[in-house]
Parts: C-alpha cells; sequence; structure tokens
C-alpha cells in the first residue's frame, strides 16, 4: 500500500512538472510560432527521424533481453518486443499506471513465477546502460567546449571515470551482469547514436543545420533530465528553449525540435495499444515454434 502511495504521488508530481515546464514555455513563446515552424518543416526528413527513432527502440528492446538472459530468464525475443512495446505505451499514454517497466516485471512473475528482484535487477541495468552511454557521448562531444591544450587529456580522464565507475558499480552490485558490460555499453551506445540521428533529421527538417552540435547536446542534456518529468514531456521543449537564449539560437525553432520529438516519441508508442487490448501470448526462447 504505501509503495503504491509513493508510485502514485512521484507520477502526480512528474505530470505537474511537465504541465508547469510547458505552461512556462508557451508563455515565452507564442505556440502560434511553433505551429507555424511545424508547418514548414519537410516531411522526408521527418520520415527519417521516425525510422531512426524505430531502430533505436529495436536495440533497446534486444539490449534488456540481453540483461533478462544473464539472469537465466530466457524470454522470447518476439514476446519481449510485444513487452517493450506495450511498455512504451503504458510510459507515455497511461500517467499514473503501473508504468512500462513494472509492467514488463509485473507480467513476467505471473506467467513464469520468476523472482520479482532479479527482475528489477534487469530492468535496473537496462536503464544505468542508457544513461551511462549518454554520459559517455556527452563527454566525448564536449571536445568543442574545452581548450584545445586540455582536451586531449581531460576527455580520455573522463571516458574513464564514467566507464570505469559504471563497470565496477557493476560488478560490486550486479556481478551477474559483469559478463556482458560491454555488450550492454555499446548496444547502449548504438541505442543514443540512432536518436541522435533521429533529432538530426528533426533539425534538417526545419533547415536548421548551422546549429547541429549545439542542439545534439541540449538533446541529450534533456534525455537525463527527463526522468524527472512524465515521459520527457515539458522538460525536453524547457531545456530547448533555454538553451536557445544562451546560444542565441531561435527560441521557437528549438522548443519545436524537443516538441517534435515528443511528438514521435507518442507516435510508436502508440502502436503498443495494439498489446494494451490483446495482452501478448509470452513464451520462452525456442518454444514459439512449438505453440505455432
Amino acid at each position: 500500500m504505501e509503495t503504491n502511495r509513493k508510485k502514485t504521488l512521484s507520477t502526480i508530481v512528474k505530470i505537474a512538472i511537465s504541465v508547469f515546464l510547458l505552461y512556462f514555455v508557451f508563455t515565452k513563446i507564442k505556440f502560434a510560432d511553433v505551429w507555424l515552424v511545424i508547418q514548414g518543416v519537410k516531411w522526408p526528413f521527418i520520415v527519417l527521424s521516425v525510422l531512426f527513432f524505430l531502430g533505436s527502440q529495436w536495440v533497446s528492446a534486444k539490449r534488456l533481453l540481453m540483461f533478462f538472459r544473464a539472469s537465466g530468464f530466457y524470454l522470447s525475443a518476439k514476446s519481449n518486443y510485444a513487452l517493450y512495446l506495450v511498455g512504451m505505451f503504458y510510459n507515455f499514454f497511461i500517467p499514473g499506471g503501473i508504468g512500462g517497466d513494472a509492467y514488463k516485471i509485473y507480467k513476467l512473475h505471473k506467467k513464469f513465477q520468476w523472482g520479482v528482484k532479479s527482475l528489477s535487477a534487469s530492468v535496473f541495468m537496462d536503464r544505468f546502460m542508457g544513461l551511462t552511454a549518454i554520459g559517455v557521448i556527452l563527454i566525448a562531444m564536449s571536445f568543442e567546449l574545452l581548450p584545445k591544450p586540455w582536451e586531449a587529456l581531460i576527455i580520455p580522464l573522463g571516458l574513464a571515470l564514467v566507464i570505469g565507475g559504471a563497470y565496477f558499480f557493476t560488478r560490486l552490485s550486479f556481478p551477474k551482469f559483469r559478463g556482458i558490460f560491454l555488450p550492454g555499453l555499446l548496444s547502449s551506445l548504438l541505442v543514443q547514436l540512432l536518436q541522435v540521428g533521429s533529432v538530426i533529421c528533426i533539425i534538417y527538417s526545419l533547415d536548421a543545420p548551422q546549429n547541429i552540435m549545439s542542439y545534439i547536446l541540449v538533446f541529450l542534456v534533456s534525455s537525463v533530465l527527463s526522468i524527472f518529468s512524465f515521459a520527457g514531456i515539458g522538460v525536453r521543449e524547457f531545456v530547448f528553449y533555454e538553451a536557445s537564449k544562451l546560444l542565441f539560437i531561435d527560441s521557437s525553432q528549438a522548443v519545436t525540435i524537443g516538441l517534435l520529438f515528443s511528438i514521435i516519441t507518442a507516435f510508436v508508442s502508440l502502436f503498443g495499444i495494439i498489446y494494451h487490448f490483446r495482452t501478448p501470448e509470452l513464451t520462452l526462447e525456442g518454444k514459439e515454434e512449438k505453440q505455432a
């Protein structure tokens, strides 16, 4: 009961943050200006952006499956993709509900009686590796912000600290995952690079390639901060708006980039409604053919 109360309170706070930040942004700029920017997008780039995002989610689902299997949970790939998709739908469209990660844990525990603690560890490490990858990319991209004599020292040191720290955390806290630390990190880097590709396509759809590196840095920062809002909504637009003032770029255009990424995320997540109304049949690896 206490856990449910805390979860409900957390969801309410996140929704409140999202609403407040959206309200703040659209009191600073007119939504009509953002809508005008959206009307001028080049749709082939938007389609390409959606494909990049889909690719990132496919790799992300495979990464989660990797952690499940390292825990001895040999879920079939088809079942994993279905669970991942409905989890995205829950995260984006059902505030106050069970939540995407909790939904996966609940369904797998109920179907196979797998341990909640081990399932939670797998899901946590999946998220942790995603944040680690963002940290690695942010440090690698910071060469533009550092003085030339220092970048050759600071960047390798920063990468060593982030990767080394993540590895020793994994080894000490979740030793069963240390054998897949490198594959997990590489998968996470690919996920983030595909999402960066999605954002780059959005940038090109708005004819704004001159600020591309700045926008990518802002996007990655907003990805980290999105955990404090509901599905990243509000935080992403707020970070883009604030960054536009620091970088002296068009605020309406910057906010539109964040908003379009949120819309693409919502569009892809919406497909999970299929499994919301038709619960996916969960099978183990190697048993799909027998049931077919």
